[in-house]
């Protein structure tokens, strides 16, 4: 009889050990929350770096369909916003994003109302680039010929 209370007592103190060691680790995956490091301002220059010079390879691409130019000129509105400028002038790496706009502008599949949507999209999303928006757009309308 005694064994059986023996026997009884060792898997019951299992038991509350297995327990006890499942709360633990369940309280530590919960409390254990992993970070990510937040990027630093260089790192997000050079994703939206990268990012820019995908899109400009859709819009130098002749044969990029009016659906895919417009896609890009929607992702470049969206997750590649301009430079900011410096004293009111514009940084040399704000050339990229305006050839960006030169070549959709040039791009022999894309048509007036395209056009107007960059200009309006990007306008909107860097209102203090308006005036070198409508420069390198006018630049690609009249190099539409030369472009084909």
């Amino acid at each position: 009889m005694q064994e059986n209370y023996l026997i009884i007592s060792i898997i019951a103190v299992i038991a509350i050990v297995l327990i006890s060691l499942f709360i633990v680790v369940a309280n530590l995956q919960k409390t254990v929350v992993i970070e990510s490091p937040t990027p630093t301002p260089e790192q997000k220059e050079k994703e939206q770096k990268i990012a820019i010079e995908a899109l400009i390879e859709i819009a130098a691409k002749r044969t990029s369909t009016r659906n895919e130019l417009a896609n890009a000129i929607i992702r470049a509105a969206k997750d590649c916003p301009f430079p900011v400028k410096e004293k009111g002038v514009a940084p040399k790496v704000s050339k990229i994003y305006l050839n960006f706009v030169l070549l959709i502008a040039s791009h022999r599949n894309a048509d007036a109302k395209l056009i107007a949507f960059m200009d309006e999209e990007l306008k909107k999303t860097n209102p203090e680039y308006k005036r070198e928006i409508d420069l390198y757009e006018n630049e690609g309308i009249n190099q539409r010929g030369n472009r084909i």
